[in-house]
């Protein structure tokens, strides 16, 4: 039981940030092999989070699943959205970017997925749909986008 709470904070954390980092034992994360902490952190997202979850009036986070040592968040823009559709059609790339940089601020920031991606080699992923769940872009966020941010 003490796994699970212990394991569902670092979770909230990852999500929502808020825990403080030395309220955290990394120790016994260290326990756990990469992929098996991959496999438990995202379960325990999953438990913790309502899915889908609204993050903005076009995006929600729609899953969350792993596979190995990567953690895969999968969102869903609403492109046809009046105030994205504009957006999409003429700076395409921009908006790429734009979430590129939110997502790593998100990830980057955080002490719970610093000590994931610098000490486990466990990264996030992020894969972006449509309304009707057509893949538009994917991306990984790893230590070089973390010292981009610097």
């Amino acid at each position: 039981m003490k796994k699970i709470i212990s394991l569902l904070m670092v979770a909230y954390s990852m999500v929502y940030g808020g825990i403080k980092n030395d309220s955290i034992d990394y120790k016994k994360l260290d326990k756990f092999s990469r992929a098996q902490l991959a496999k438990e952190l995202t379960n325990e997202m999953v438990i913790g989070l309502k899915l889908p979850m609204k993050i903005d009036e076009v995006t929600q986070l729609v899953a969350i699943y792993n596979f190995n040592t990567t953690i895969i968040f999968k969102k869903k823009i609403d492109i046809n959205n009046s105030q994205i559709k504009k957006i999409w059609q003429q700076k395409k790339d921009w908006l790429i970017n734009f979430m590129l940089k939110q997502d790593s601020q998100n990830i980057c920031y955080n002490p719970v997925w610093k000590y994931m991606i610098y000490k486990r080699d466990i990264i996030p992923k992020f894969n972006y749909v449509d309304a009707s769940n057509r893949p538009l872009f994917s991306y990984t966020i790893e230590v070089e986008d973390c010292h981009k941010l610097k």
